[in-house]
């Protein structure tokens, strides 16, 4: 091939075709990205998926291929997403691939601005690898060092804060029986998040069939499998705490009060709102088989969860407790599963079982919630060694 030919940031590349649309460099990435199964969960690739195609809609947009891209083109993508024009923005009824899709709600945050940061730049890594680029233009785009060690994880939710979220759920007015399922289906996912240190994508994927019973030595128990947990095998996580709330919503939908394989109706079910929901249906299969249908995408999971933390801030706010409210304004979906693990050792389980529960490969990453083991280091050397008067 002619380099000669090529855009000042492209190379001819000895592993992939000639002549690749950014599409078609982009889709060979995830596959790799994906390989065969063995890489990427299908949650997260939805995630990929979603800032690559960001990404494209952006680089069509301005007429700016990626093998053109220099670092300032880098800079103004993440400015791009920090104060997106009206016309990049829509309100996300438009699915993707469709000519009317736009690529934001609003602004990201900056936390969601590293995340993309990260995403594309290791797109570019590999176009570099694989010789399709000279250079990375994220390269330079400031990595977010986190705090490590015990107690520095600080997002988590105190008790207070986490009642308030249910109460509020609890305080929306129901006059129908639509509005009774969906408070019930509301406090049941919080509760799977809360109660089992869950991650968002891991409850959207759970099917009756992933309940099980257990006898025990001492006494029965329930676990939730979560399949093909980070790419590896799957893994049981113990979910006796949020049973009394699922069998809450069961008993509301017709459903006997423990699980079962068979039960057609989804554990977190999509509830549309419209003339469909305007009076209930007359017999129990049929609601079941009206909430059929699960949320399955973590988007869908954080709207409800963000919902609810903001109808507990306004409430929060008028009982005057802005500092609460403001924690319940900043917390995501996530914080539900770092409030688990806070929780947990607070009440003197073990760090070594708390991480086998959380399933973290590191211990290290559950010592971070560990922070009454950090105050008590604090208090225990405060004092002890002279100093200047």
């Amino acid at each position: 091939m002619d380099t000669s030919t090529l855009p000042p940031n492209a190379l001819a590349s000895p592993v992939l075709p000639g002549g690749l649309s950014d599409a078609q460099l982009v889709r060979a990435w995830l596959d790799v990205k994906s390989a065969a199964g063995l890489g990427l969960r299908p949650s997260t690739r939805s995630q990929y998926e979603l800032e690559a195609q960001r990404l494209l809609w952006y680089a069509h947009a301005l007429g700016r291929p990626l093998a053109t891209w220099q670092v300032t083109h880098a800079n103004d993508y993440l400015i791009f997403l920090r104060d997106p024009p009206a016309h990049a923005v829509s309100d996300g009824r438009v699915r993707r691939g469709s000519a009317a899709w736009r690529p934001l709600r609003g602004p990201l945050s900056e936390a969601s601005r590293r995340q993309s940061a990260v995403i594309v730049g290791g797109l570019f890594d590999w176009l570099v690898r694989v010789g399709a680029l000279r250079t990375n233009p994220f390269a330079s785009v400031p990595r977010l060092r986190a705090a490590s060690g015990p107690g520095s994880q600080r997002r988590f939710l105190e008790l207070e804060q986490v009642a308030a979220v249910f109460e509020a759920i609890d305080a929306r007015p129901a006059p129908t029986q639509w509005g009774q399922l969906r408070k019930a289906r509301d406090r049941l996912l919080l509760a799977l998040l809360l109660q089992t240190g869950l991650r968002a994508s891991e409850v959207a994927a759970l099917t009756w069939a992933d309940f099980e019973h257990h006898p025990g030595r001492s006494r029965a128990f329930w676990t939730v499998r979560i399949r093909q947990a980070n790419g590896g095998n799957d893994q049981l996580v113990p979910c006796d705490n949020a049973m009394t709330e699922l069998a809450r919503f069961r008993r509301l939908i017709g459903l006997p009060p423990t699980p079962c394989a068979t039960d057609t109706a989804a554990v977190i079910p999509a509830i549309a709102g419209g003339r469909l929901r305007a009076a209930p249906p007359a017999e129990s299969a049929e609601l079941q088989r009206m909430l059929c249908r699960p949320l399955r995408t973590r988007q869908g999971i954080y709207a409800i969860v963000r919902a609810a933390f903001d109808e507990a801030a306004e409430s929060l706010e008028r009982a005057h407790l802005s500092v609460d409210a403001a924690k319940l304004r900043t917390a995501s979906t996530h914080w539900l599963r770092h409030t688990h693990a806070t929780h947990l050792l607070r009440a003197g389980v073990p760090v070594t079982e708390v991480q086998r529960a959380l399933r973290h490969r590191d211990i290290n990453t559950t010592r971070r919630y560990t922070h009454e083991t950090l105050e008590d280091i604090a208090h225990a050397l405060a004092g002890k060694i002279p100093g200047a008067a």
